[in-house]
């Protein structure tokens, strides 16, 4: 296999008369999201500003047998997608510049401004296609992408340009290719502005075009460019496991159409699956490996482990890949996007309600015990679920001990549920085995010492209480209910006005991110008092829905100061109510 690297621009790469690169089939889809976008986004701007040659990664080409311009991309599809979309937005932008008074509005309708535009529009749409031959667009991508990739790429001149906040505002309904045009229409319109925009972005252009250097590698033969992709995994380059074991997956079908077939379209339900829940592909394979195939094993090794078990002959590979497809549907289930807290609430399966708050608080430790007692022991999954997210809670969140000590739990536990000879005490007796560390008792140490700046974390636990409290079983408009630190977290007013003492010895971000510092308020109240002094903020705490922050302006009306002594007793309130709020027993 004879490999010469090239560094190369984009304007090298995406040139030429007859030059096309087209994503196989067998390659994933379009995955990336609107963080990644975003970033890419960063990026371009501080190599930008810095007037830097940037290096984007490695692009890896396999030559069509007969026609030296035709490339099948082995890796760089990702990146050669969501540039072509950034240059069609950009297109777009010089294309309608002269008739859309919206597009950077505070730049001037004049002459020199128009043949900017121009200039940015021949640019971008040459990046886009060959300028002699408008049909001919230099990037195809696999079959489920590429109608609406085309339709997004071939509006780089006539298109409609997302530069309004409806226009870019991203649906949950919007595919990724779509989500990332919308992306880049929002980062151009919140960072470059004023009266020489177009200039700005015409320099940005340029650089994009010319100064952001890729890595490109060419293969003669499929083979070649299998073995060149397992090389680069093997050496950490940031090739994803799930698209060399789908790889392999696909090279059982031994050209059998029909066979291939199949287990694409397995492979492409399964990933449908594994994007509704929270983990992504190989974060699923790992979980899946685990629990499953009960081998405990790194990222690193687990391509090793997958690819030893498909080039198995005795391995079913149509009964493999359905069996991924199956667990993935469970995951999309107790893993989902969707399922969170307080909405988890609601779900008439008792596992879910304890799935959702797994979820929210962002654990993934035991989702190798859900998925096997899921398919092998679900009615054991209500008390596994439960004691999850009791013993990770106090575990992980509030004694703050090592992932890897949980994980020593959720291990053993796995081990042995997938003993038919354990009855249900001993699989649940490992969530037990530290009480010294997490009984009750330490559990209540630990809260009353638990210090947070994470407000989700905060208001999750604050709205847990309330629930308990009030024997409530919903909290309206969750999404607009805000955290309140009722000692603010710049508390200059406070200090200047000696409106709280701090006692000696501490310090005040002891107070700031205490429990009993926090409350939960609606956000036009919490947007409307800031980081007021505690006399004028206590009067707006008496339209609070919720009795905890009520009570803050029922004493604070009688005279009562917030003090460190104050914070201490709802703190000390809160902590004793825990235990009862997330048992560690059933």
């Amino acid at each position: 296999m004879n490999i010469i690297p090239e560094s190369k621009s984009l304007e090298k790469i995406l040139s030429g008369l007859e030059t096309k690169y087209c994503v196989p089939d067998y390659q994933r889809d379009y995955s990336w999201s609107a963080g990644e976008v975003e970033t890419l986004w960063l990026d371009i701007i501080t190599s930008y500003k810095q007037n830097s040659e940037y290096f984007m990664g490695t692009i890896v080409l396999k030559k069509d047998n007969k026609n030296n311009d035709l490339f099948d991309i082995v890796d760089g599809q990702q990146r050669l997608a969501t540039f072509s979309i950034l240059f069609s937005v950009i297109a777009s932008i010089g294309s309608e510049y002269g008739d859309t008074p919206s597009i950077f509005k505070d730049s001037p309708r004049e002459k020199s401004n128009h043949d900017i535009a121009k200039r940015i529009m021949s640019i971008a749409s040459a990046r886009l296609r060959e300028p002699s031959e408008p049909d001919n667009y230099f990037l195809k991508l696999n079959r489920k992408d590429n109608e609406l990739f085309q339709e997004i790429i071939k509006r780089d001149v006539e298109g409609t340009v997302l530069l309004t906040e409806e226009s870019y505002k991203i649906n949950k309904s919007d595919r990724r290719l779509l989500k990332t045009k919308k992306t880049f229409s929002k980062c151009i319109a919140d960072d470059i502005t004023g009266s020489d925009a177009l200039s700005i972005l015409l320099k940005l252009l340029i650089h994009v075009v010319k100064n952001l250097k890729f890595i490109t590698i060419e293969v003669e033969t499929d083979y070649d460019a299998f073995l060149l992709f397992e090389s680069l995994n093997s050496k950490g380059m940031d090739l994803s496991v799930a698209d060399l074991v789908k790889n392999k997956i696909l090279m059982r079908a031994n050209g059998q159409d029909e066979k291939n077939e199949s287990l694409l379209a397995n492979w492409e339900q399964m990933i449908e699956h594994v994007e509704n829940s929270r983990l992504s592909p190989v974060d699923f394979l790992r979980v899946y490996w685990e629990a499953i195939r009960g081998a405990n094993i790194t990222k690193k090794e687990l391509y090793k482990n997958v690819g030893r078990h498909i080039d198995n002959d005795k391995t079913d590979i149509e009964s493999f890949s359905k069996e991924l497809r199956s667990y993935a549907e469970d995951l999309c289930e107790y893993a989902s996007m969707d399922l969170t807290f307080p909405e988890c609430i609601h779900r008439q399966k008792k596992y879910l309600k304890y799935c959702g708050e797994i979820n929210t608080l962002k654990y993934t430790t035991c989702y190798p015990v859900l998925m096997y007692a899921r398919k092998n022991r679900p009615e054991l999954l209500d008390d596994l679920a439960k004691l999850s997210l009791s013993f990770l809670f106090r575990w992980i969140t509030i004694s703050d001990l090592s992932v890897g000590g949980a994980k020593k739990t959720f291990d053993l536990v796995l081990s042995r549920l997938r003993d038919p000879s354990m009855l249900k005490d001993e699989i649940l007796e490992p969530f037990y085995l530290d009480q010294e560390k997490i009984n009750d008792d330490a559990f209540i140490l630990a809260l009353k010492q638990f210090r947070t700046q994470d407000n989700q974390i905060a208001k999750y636990i604050l709205a847990k209480f309330y629930l308990s409290e009030n024997k409530s079983q919903s909290i309206p408009n969750y999404g607009e209910v805000h955290l309140e630190h009722v000692l603010p977290q710049q508390p200059n007013l406070w200090l200047d006005s000696n409106s709280f003492d701090i006692p000696t010895g501490t310090q005040i971000k002891d107070f700031i991110y205490n429990l009993g510092n926090m409350a939960l308020l609606h956000k036009p109240i919490n947007q409307r008092i800031k980081n007021s002094v505690f006399d004028i903020k206590v009067k707006e705490y008496s339209d609070s829905i919720f009795s905890d922050t009520k009570n803050i302006f029922e004493r604070g009306n009688l005279g009562e100061k917030w003090s460190a002594h104050w914070i201490s007793e709802r703190t000390d309130i809160i902590a004793k109510k825990s235990p009862e709020i997330w048992p560690l027993k059933i």
